[in-house]
């Protein structure tokens, strides 16, 4: 009986092994683990070394062991100890700069940390032996050798310390040629420091010509692959304009000086203290000043090197002219001199320019409306078709970005549709040039709208204490809104569709829901939409004369759009801050700040009269100062 069982259930596995097997699966059988290879502890013991001399920024060390493990005793080396070894020859591990305004924050420790060991010439006392340039370019090319050799592809971070050692020992023609070869590889994805070293180098030569031609190079070329040919752009930093500026106030063009400047007033905002040296160097050098009988300086601008049209307003004329009727023995300077400011109207109250006023800077028409199409296009695409090129980040360290699928996409497009249609019965047409050129598309219920209430970034500030509410906090919002409808403003409050679930609002929420919805002044973003591109997007619309209200710096909406000035100007010129002071116990009280009177960048105040912010601590996005 039992055997007939045993065969019955024997025929059911066959039957169904059989039955699994016309369909094409193979049956499951568990490998055994499989056992990694072990490395050679030689191998490990030089990558360490030299891992340990790149924390020390001990060249000898990483030498000596390089030379008595791999050369002599022909320990394997990898390709990211190669690296390693290109770096350390540059010293690209000392020297780092630091923004201004930077916590400090203290290094937490962590129970593997390991120490440091000091290296032998540090126990014996021995001082470290000084390596010249020359020296560490030379073993740097002995490495890139062998990595040619060994077929190891030499991305960025390996091109990037050779071109700089040769600029250091004046190899300019064959770090230009190493440069052009990395472009056309295609693991190495070119980045601005890959040029930045070359350009400065020019400079310090005073070779102008080369300079801009690689500055200008850099901004726009064609790279060509298997996939197709792509524009690669690299904008410049602060570093490459303030090199170009010294270039040209030592030889004294005037015309690049002029170009450069007004580029850089559009690009920065605050100039570092060497920026703003390089700017003075100018003013305080005889070519600020020009006599009618002074022979011209000739421009590369005049023919060698062709810049694209300007974008930038000029800041110029930047030299003083003598006439023949001018009755001076002695070249007038430019004076120079330190201004303080009353930041509640923008008047200096000292120096040379004292009672001039420094007025808002604000974005021009076309860029007003670039923004909008970029705006609309991330919205419904995701991303700028251009920005899906350059990077697989969604920015504001939201990790990579998600792919959208064509269903989403014509969900979105759903959406976004929806929402102008709003937008326009409203406030009526889009205060971009293409619909005030179209003014049969009015709305009857056209209104002008002051301010716009980043609704999730109220209700959540300050709400990060121990066993807070899930939920927004709905009274504080209402707080926000009661104060502008007590001022006669109007208001457009944007907040997410989950916040208005049974699961999360409150019932006591409700009645004030019910009133936001009575007024007419919510808008509930959308299910799967972010809800930043759609407040930001109606202050747009609206125009000039509309504020938001949130205390997000919106890094994630710089990231994503490519043009980063614009957005910082508008952002500079649109955002108020706010915060809840609570006095004694009593009911917090709504604290607003709005943009300064004026805008706190490079700006000329007459032909004969130009401003330049001093740094301070505290600034964002500053580089040069350390």
């Amino acid at each position: 009986m039992e055997d007939s069982h045993q065969n019955e259930g024997t025929s059911k596995k066959k039957r169904q092994i059989d039955a699994v097997a016309a369909i094409g699966a193979e049956p499951l059988v568990k490998k055994p683990p499989t056992k990694k290879a072990k490395k050679d502890p030689k191998m490990l013991e030089l990558r360490r070394t030299i891992q340990m001399s790149c924390a020390t920024n001990d060249f000898c060390t990483a030498l000596d062991a390089y030379e008595r493990m791999h050369v002599a005793e022909g320990v394997r080396i990898e390709s990211h100890t190669f690296y390693n070894l290109l770096n350390l020859c540059d010293g690209c591990f000392t020297g780092r700069e630091i923004h201004i305004g930077t916590p400090k924050h203290p290094t937490k420790k962590t129970q593997k940390e390991e120490k440091i060991p000091d290296s032998d010439n540090k126990k014996e006392g021995v001082p470290k032996r000084l390596v010249s340039d020359k020296e560490r370019k030379d073993f740097a090319y002995r490495v890139k050798n062998e990595m040619d050799q060994l077929q190891i592809p030499l991305p960025e971070t390996a091109i990037t310390p050779l071109v700089r050692l040769l600029c250091k020992t004046g190899d300019l023609q064959e770090a230009e040629k190493l440069i052009q070869k990395a472009e056309s590889t295609q693991q190495c994805k070119p980045k601005l420091r890959m040029y930045s070293a070359l350009i400065c180098a020019y400079c310090k030569r005073k070779n102008l010509q080369k300079a801009l031609e690689l500055f200008l190079h850099m901004q726009s070329f064609s790279r060509t692959n298997k996939t197709g040919t792509s524009q690669i752009v690299i904008e410049p930093s602060e570093r490459e304009y303030c090199a170009i500026m010294k270039c040209a106030s030592i030889l004294g063009d005037v015309k690049v000086m002029e170009r450069i400047l007004s580029d850089l007033a559009e690009e920065v905002l605050v100039p570092c203290s060497e920026t703003t040296n390089s700017i003075i160097q100018w003013f305080e050098s005889e070519h600020a000043i020009r006599r009618h009988d002074d022979i011209e300086i000739s421009s590369v601008m005049d023919g060698a090197v062709n810049f694209p049209k300007a974008q930038a307003p000029c800041l110029g004329p930047l030299q003083h002219n003598i006439g023949v009727d001018d009755k001076c023995s002695i070249s007038p300077k430019w004076i120079v001199n330190r201004s303080e400011i009353d930041t509640s109207s923008g008047i200096l109250t000292s120096g040379c320019l004292e009672g001039c006023k420094l007025r808002p800077v604000t974005l021009d028409q076309d860029s007003w409306e670039s923004m909008i199409r970029m705006n609309e296009d991330i919205v419904v695409k995701g991303e700028l078709e251009q920005h899906a090129k350059l990077t697989k980040f969604a920015g504001g360290g939201k990790g990579k970005k998600r792919m959208a699928t064509e269903d989403m996409i014509e969900k979105r497009k759903r959406q976004w549709s929806h929402f102008i249609d709003f937008l326009f019965k409203k406030f009526g047409p889009s205060a971009s040039k293409e619909m005030n050129e179209n003014p049969e598309k009015c709305g009857s219920n056209s209104s002008k709208l002051h301010i716009v209430i980043d609704g999730a970034n109220i209700g959540y500030y300050k709400q990060n204490f121990s066993k807070a509410p899930k939920h927004v906090d709905y009274r504080q919002i209402d707080k926000v809104v009661k104060h502008f409808q007590m001022q006669g403003q109007s208001a457009l409050l944007f907040l997410h569709e989950r916040h208005f679930s049974r699961q999360l609002m409150p019932r006591w929420a409700e009645s004030i829901v019910d009133e936001w919805e009575k007024d007419g002044i919510l808008y509930r973003t959308p299910h799967g939409a972010n809800d930043d591109w759609f407040w930001m997007h109606a202050a747009l619309w609206c125009g000039r004369g509309t504020m938001i209200m949130s205390n997000d710096e919106m890094r994630d909406h710089h990231f994503q759009m490519l043009a980063h000035r614009s957005f910082l100007r508008w952002k500079e010129r649109h955002q108020v801050h706010f915060d809840f002071d609570s006095e004694n116990g009593k009911s917090r009280q709504l604290v607003l700040k709005y943009p300064d009177v004026y805008s706190r960048r490079i700006q000329r105040l007459s032909s004969d009269t130009l401003v330049i912010p001093l740094p301070k601590v505290g600034d964002e996005n500053r580089f040069l100062d350390g």
